[in-house]
């Protein structure tokens, strides 16, 4: 048997090389997926030893509020993480001050109004007290003194240099004094200590030289003490009121790789599976044979699982060499468009190529089982019958997979349906769509018959046999008409699926935006993390104009007396507010907003006029009434509160409506000179949509582009593979009608007629997928906005089907074109 399998090899070279290739690439790609994923999870605790994230380097013990919020659901306790820096109770930190040998710490916002001097990015002020705790090394000049006075990092301006600093109040220029190297340290300006605390009146924390046995007791519990590792990353990342840029990076890394690597995944193994299965049917005839001649179903499984466990292993191990160098390549590239934080790389982790190693063997074998299985049951007497004609489209196996796959994608779909918001999820739509795919691919055998009638329909106007073979080839070899159309339908499918629904998504976002905000101008920072209090001065004092201030903030609140669950909110001033947006509102009055109110959407299944106890950004508790309840609605946009319950978060925008009979072009003008330097820019809200529509859509199509773009790419080899193996097969056929006197240009017209008629029967596929996958989509964006939102990326989608009708041409026609400079009769004998 082990020589048969080899010459079985060498005359079958190309459909061996096919799947070699095919697995090859499939292992390389779940390898590069798995190694930047890891890397991701890798950066989180590698980043506390990176510069610029330490904030207690040589503190003995640190003295915090927690940094959690706790409460008691039930016999349990629900715990999250806070989104804003809680200050120290002022009787704990007069507790903690009073052991001895205790300093005040202040982190505020503080940021150089200009960056000419260059230097490292500060955003935060502290008292020069911490300076020894941080540490911060003096390097040239002095310490502040005087309340004008500060110290700068390395790479800023140096001593005597005047530096305008904007704060959370405002602007002030500060006389640079000294000179701080921070080490690991986060970079900061340096006040003094008095200067800090009318800045910030918060104490962030007590650093203390006592022994924490007996801070632990001073504090009894109402604060935490740190020591060790832990206090020195206590808080880093934090300051102003906001959660580290770096961390929200790297969690949006973790997310888009997390959805990539589950495509890529998928992709791979259905690929794999599909080729290794194609590869087994097209020898029917070869097996036949060798059950005629004797060789037992054991002998012909055994000889098959040998091959694609040989083929496998190789193939698994090449794609796993490949794997560290394209992970590299994707993190840098990751990296250079801000998908993934500058600290970012992708070493080599064994743990993903031993998954990815794994994977790749399994699926080889796992590709020929069903198919020995079937070639072993053939009777020697039945052998050469069943080579020459599929008698059977379907096997159980693949009524088992296609009906399993397709009514659990539909039966997810449905489940979602009463959940709108779980509808518009990720973690929803693409495992719908990959289920809806698979099960599709299954039962194509059945599926193929009425579609290639449908797509050869316009043939039956065309004169001659070809249309007539085209069309009769598709109907009597269902299975390899299935086989071969399966990686377009996933290429198609996944494109039309995935870049529909958040093409759809997007547009209802953004037409919930202009809702929003329907005033006519908009100011917002221009490099800085917020809108300072004299910005919001300066533009509240423009004559002819209502503002309204919106700060961004979180609630936690217990969903349903069971789960302590986070929500996006916004502080607005509200006395404008129903003026400049359009809100989409289901019962109670907006106008009654006050510090005591909020206004909440329909998911939280409450009633204007009931009383609900929320948590603020900073852990508060609080009881407020609901004045208004809003549609739910795709973005942030259907929780609102007062300024008062936003904390010590900055304004992230200032709607500007004008008032009748206000000059547009003088409002303008008055509203660039009050926000001039001061880290703010107005502009007209028509245009301030279409640039945040365009650079958030940017994020989401790069994104995007991460998550399908390799599955992509690597569903076009495996659609140019599997019709090269296809096509090799069937030289036969070809012989057989040169022989009754087709031309070579007749021929080469069949063979691009049936690679057209794949794609089509593949797009169709994909189509009626996708169909079902983006109604659901639509359907949760309608029960979240009441607002039908259809987007189709035509273009995109366009793009991909005709690339692959270029690779399926180019995949069939080339290599029947080179089988034709064999004789007819040559070829003929040699396929007999």
């Amino acid at each position: 048997m082990l020589r048969i399998a080899l010459l079985t090899v060498r005359a079958r070279w190309i459909a061996f090389a096919g799947s070699f290739l095919t697995l090859t690439l499939g292992v390389a790609l779940v390898a590069t997926m798995g190694l930047a994923l890891a890397a991701a999870y890798g950066t989180e605790t590698a980043s506390s030893a990176e510069e610029g994230s330490v904030r207690y380097g040589a503190a003995p013990a640190v003295v915090r509020a927690p940094d959690s919020v706790r409460v008691a659901v039930g016999d349990e306790t629900e715990s999250r993480e806070l989104e804003a820096p809680r200050g120290l109770d002022p009787a704990v930190a007069a507790k903690a001050a009073a052991l001895g040998g205790a300093v005040e710490d202040r982190v505020f916002y503080a940021q150089p109004a200009s960056r000419d001097a260059g230097g490292p990015r500060v955003t935060i002020g502290r008292p020069w007290s911490v300076a020894p705790y941080a540490p911060y090394r003096l390097v040239a000049g002095r310490a502040p003194a005087a309340p004008d006075e500060v110290a700068s990092p390395v790479g800023g301006p140096r001593p005597g240099a005047a530096v305008p600093v904007l704060t959370a109040r405002g602007p002030a220029v500060y006389r640079v004094v000294g000179v701080v190297d921070p080490g690991e340290a986060e970079p900061a300006i340096l006040f003094t200590d008095a200067a800090a605390a009318r800045l910030s009146p918060r104490v962030d924390a007590v650093i203390s030289r006592a022994p924490a046995a007996e801070l632990r007791a001073a504090v009894d519990g109402s604060a935490v003490v740190l020591t060790g590792d832990r206090a020195r990353t206590a808080g880093a990342g934090l300051g102003g009121g906001g959660k580290s840029t770096e961390q929200d990076t790297l969690d949006g890394t973790k997310i888009m790789l997390g959805t990539a690597g589950g495509i890529c995944g998928f992709v791979a193994v259905f690929v794999v599976a599909s080729t290794f299965s194609l590869a087994v049917a097209q020898r029917r005839r070869e097996l036949a044979l060798l059950r005629a001649v004797g060789a037992t179903p054991r002998q012909v499984r055994r000889m098959l699982f040998a091959e694609a466990f040989v083929v496998g292993v190789i193939a698994a191990a090449l794609g796993c060499a490949l794997g560290p160098v394209c992970a590299p390549a994707l993190g840098g590239w990751l990296v250079d468009r801000e998908l993934a934080p500058a600290s970012y790389t992708v070493p080599a982790t064994a743990w993903p190529l031993a998954v990815a190693f794994a994977m790749g063997l399994t699926v080889s074998l796992l590709g020929v089982w069903a198919a020995s299985r079937r070639a072993g049951r053939i009777r020697p007497a039945e052998a050469l019958r069943d080579a020459a004609l599929e008698t059977k489209a379907m096997t159980a196996g693949r009524w088992v997979l296609g009906a399993g796959g397709t009514v659990a994608g539909l039966w997810m779909l449905a489940s979602v349906l009463g959940d709108p918001g779980g509808a518009t999820s990720r973690k929803q739509y693409i495992p719908v769509t990959m289920l809806l795919i698979a099960g599709f691919a299954m039962l194509a055998p059945i599926i193929v018959p009425p579609l290639a009638r449908l797509v050869t329909l316009p043939l039956r106007l065309l004169r001659g046999a070809g249309a007539m073979i085209v069309r009769e080839n598709a109907l009597t070899a269902a299975r390899r008409t299935a086989s071969t159309a399966a990686p377009v339908l996933v290429t198609v499918g996944l494109g039309l699926s995935l870049l529909g629904a958040t093409a759809s998504i997007d547009g209802a976002e953004q037409a919930e935006l202009r809702d929003q905000h329907r005033a006519d101008f908009i100011v917002t920072p221009a490099g800085t993390p917020g809108l300072n209090q004299a910005v919001v001065d300066r533009v509240e004092a423009v004559p002819g104009v209502d503002t309204v201030v919106r700060t961004p903030t979180v609630l936690f609140a217990l969903e349903d007396g069971e789960a302590l669950v986070k929500y996006p909110a916004q502080a607005v001033t509200p006395r404008a507010l129903g003026e400049v947006a359009e809100l989409p509102l289901v019962s109670g009055d907006p106008a009654r907003l006050a510090d005591d109110s909020i206004i909440v959407s329909r998911e939280w299944g409450r009633e204007p006029g009931e009383r609900i106890d929320v948590w603020l950004a900073d852990g508060t508790r609080t009881s407020l009434t609901v004045a208004a309840v809003l549609e739910t609605g795709t973005g942030d946009h259907s929780v609102f509160v007062t300024p008062r319950n936003a904390g010590t978060a900055m304004p992230e925008s200032i709607d500007v409506k004008l008032r009748p009979g206000t000059d547009a072009a003088a409002a303008l003008a008055a509203l660039r000179a009050a926000t001039d330097r001061l880290g703010a820019r107005p502009a007209a809200v028509p245009d301030w949509i279409g640039a945040a529509a365009s650079d958030s859509g940017r994020q989401s199509r790069l994104g995007m582009y991460v998550v399908l773009g390799v599955a992509l790419l690597y569903c076009a080899i495996a659609i140019a593979n599997t019709l090269v193996m296809a096509t090799a097969d069937r030289a036969r056929d070809q012989a057989v009608l040169r022989l009754s006197g087709a031309t070579r240009r007749q021929v080469l017209g069949v063979v691009a007629a049936e690679s057209l008629l794949v794609v089509g029967v593949g797009a169709v596929l994909a189509l009626l997928v996708s169909a079902l996958s983006m109604g659901g989509v639509v359907a949760g964006l309608l029960g979240l906005s009441g607002r039908l939102t259809v987007v189709v990326p035509w273009s995109p989608v366009g793009g991909i089907v005709a690339a692959c009708v270029v690779i399926a041409l180019l995949a069939s026609v080339l290599p029947a074109r080179a089988a034709m400079r064999t004789r007819a009769t040559e070829a003929l004998g040699t396929n007999e």
